[in-house]
């Protein structure tokens, strides 16, 4: 069995939610193993957000926390998308020809690639035991297949976070060096007083949510 990422587009948003109950109904019937599933959109001005999501056949979002589908569309909906997708853009729209600029791509771009604006895309982790299964599912919903190699998208989600990771690092270091002493006092002032008021504003939450919670049963 295969293990890979599939990107599952459409120019209609009901058929993702169509692609995403029938994965999971040939997930039940073993012709495919799902992990997660998250159906996204990217909007006219190329926002990415997540519709739906399932884990192991399950409903809801939330399972998609901590996995490689959550992982992956945090990035692409975050500011490594907004770069990539206007990095293949202005790529696409050079004198270079696109096939050539699609051999260029990172994964992550190839990904982003096959994510136009205004479509709406079913994103999961699959095991596949033959390709035609979800390509057969998608023909009839007139859609379009991208499949990689779990670990190969595995490799680039986390090397993507370790460079994000490097760069807040060193982005924190260099504007610690350029603070003056006089300035750097202040922002230590200005952090204790952040910190305080801030636990009062959750305790006053806390509270109201409790008292909401108590008022509502």
């Amino acid at each position: 069995m295969d293990q890979n990422v599939v990107v599952l587009s459409f120019a209609e948003e009901s058929k993702a939610y169509q692609a995403l109950s029938e994965l999971k109904a040939l997930a039940l019937q073993q012709k495919v193993q799902l992990v997660n599933a998250a159906v996204v959109s990217r909007d006219r001005n190329g926002t990415v957000s997540v519709k739906d999501g399932a884990s192991d056949g399950a409903d809801a979002t939330g399972p998609l926390a901590g996995t490689l589908i959550g992982a992956l569309v945090g990035l692409l909906a975050g500011p490594l998308g907004v770069l990539l997708g206007s990095a293949s853009g202005a790529l696409i729209g050079s004198t270079i020809a696109i096939d050539k600029a699609k051999d260029r791509l990172s994964v992550l771009e190839q990904m982003m690639d096959a994510m136009p604006n205004g479509s709406t895309m079913l994103i999961a982790t699959v095991g596949e035991y033959a390709q035609e299964v979800i390509n057969g599912m998608v023909q009839k919903l007139d859609g379009s297949v991208m499949r990689r190699p779990l670990a190969v998208v595995q490799a680039e989600v986390d090397a993507q976070n370790e460079a994000q990771a490097a760069a807040a690092k060193e982005a924190r270091r260099v504007l610690r060096g350029k603070q003056t002493e006089e300035w750097r006092e202040k922002l230590d002032d200005w952090k204790d007083d952040l910190g305080e008021g801030i636990e009062k504003l959750k305790a006053r939450i806390e509270h109201a949510f409790s008292s909401d919670k108590k008022s509502g049963s």
